[in-house]
């Protein structure tokens, strides 16, 4: 299972979101992939404007800002499938 964070460059709202999961990945240590929709249509079409979106296997958590919430069920969740 892999966090994937899409972001755009020189986002403050994917800077933000990036600077609150940072505790999350210490914490439980998850790994949390940033990708970049610059430059990628597939992608700029699927997200547009919704950036910064965590994912996790292709599911959206949360867009614009971090949902503490929906990330900590899905630690949980990840947790109990180990």
């Amino acid at each position: 299972m892999e966090y994937i964070l899409f972001s755009r460059s020189n986002c403050p709202l994917c800077e933000a979101m990036e600077d609150e999961i940072r505790p999350f990945i210490k914490k439980y240590a998850i790994t949390v992939r940033r990708h970049y929709i610059d430059n990628d249509p597939e992608l700029e079409q699927r997200y547009g404007s919704k950036v910064p979106v965590l994912t996790l296997d292709d599911k959206t958590l949360c867009e614009y800002y971090l949902n503490p919430d929906s990330l900590l069920a899905t630690i949980s969740t990840v947790d109990a499938e180990k």
